[in-house]
């Protein structure tokens, strides 16, 4: 089943998915701007349908509990617009910590993300539907270890998806020795942001251990150029690989939007990157793969 703030769905239902996404995000305490602060607005309801009017039915929001996470405006999002959004749970970089997580053991965390993925977030009866994204910074603190950790245990306990924030997509390999350490289903394992590593043998050095991995940073070119995404995803697609990548565009700033001009915002994918798979040979049925069959499954609590 796939946990939507709505309820609970079939796989089948879910659709074409942006797995690694940011509805409703408050950064701007940490970064001090208002760029990285946005919600249930006006603005959030017309980016979401610019998307849906091209085919996207589902998001997968990413935005931690120490992110600004707020499912009551996940839930009016879904209900404006009639996407499916799956909620999570989970801690981001160690500098966004709330203070709580440093005197906090692992199997303590993970009691927090099961909370919210078995009973609900907060004082809703909404429940989480991944964990994610759990994250890493270039090198990896000792709090960050200790959210993976318990991240792991959770999502092996409850069946559910890990989604990972690699930072400039490092560090993929650290983070799987811990999900292996903790006996936590690499099948089930999403390591984000793995296109900015521009690095085709990393990234097939990562699934070939049974990880999947995120092309979640499409449209923001001053990254990494969506041509450099496009020939790195053809190759691996060639190769083998379609059955465990999925596709985003992590959308963490209002200036990332379609409104404003500059960027393609949740459009990205459909609008500017799939053609750019067509130009280079990738057929509609691998396309669905990274769009439709790989989220229904990975997203699937078993």
């Amino acid at each position: 089943m796939i946990r939507t703030v709505r309820g609970d769905i079939n796989p089948s239902k879910l659709g074409v998915t942006m797995c690694h996404e940011h509805l409703s995000v408050d950064l701007g305490r940490i970064r001090n701007d208002d760029d990285s602060t946005f919600g249930y607005s006006q603005l959030v309801i017309d980016e979401i349908n610019f998307a849906k009017e091209l085919g996207v039915q589902a998001f997968v929001e990413m935005s931690t509990n120490d992110m600004g996470r707020n499912v009551n405006d996940l839930l009016k999002l879904s209900n404006t617009c009639d996407v499916h959004i799956i909620a999570p749970t989970g801690f981001y970089l160690d500098q966004y910590h709330p203070q709580y997580i440093h005197d906090m053991s692992e199997d303590d965390i993970a009691e927090i993300f099961i909370k919210d993925l078995t009973v609900g977030i907060d004082d809703t009866n909404i429940k989480a539907g991944v964990i994610g994204e759990v994250a890493t910074s270039k090198v990896m603190t000792e709090n960050e270890k200790k959210v993976i950790a318990a991240a792991a245990i959770a999502g092996k306990k409850v069946g559910c998806c890990v989604s990972t924030h690699c930072q400039m997509g490092t560090l993929g390999h650290e983070q799987l020795d811990i999900f292996e350490e903790k006996g936590m289903p690499l099948n089930k394992v999403v390591l984000g942001h793995i296109d900015l590593s521009n690095d085709v043998e990393y990234m097939k050095s990562l699934m070939d251990r049974g990880a999947n991995i995120g092309f979640d940073t499409i449209g923001k070119t001053s990254y990494l150029k969506d041509e450099s995404r496009a020939d790195n995803l053809a190759q691996l697609i060639k190769e083998g690989y379609v059955d465990k990548i999925i596709l985003s565009t992590d959308i963490s700033r209002k200036s990332y939007m379609k409104t404003f001009g500059k960027y393609s915002g949740y459009t990205a994918v459909l609008d500017k990157f799939v053609p750019l798979l067509k130009e280079r040979g990738i057929c509609q049925d691998d396309i669905d793969h990274l769009l439709i069959k790989n989220p229904s499954r990975i997203f699937d609590i078993q």
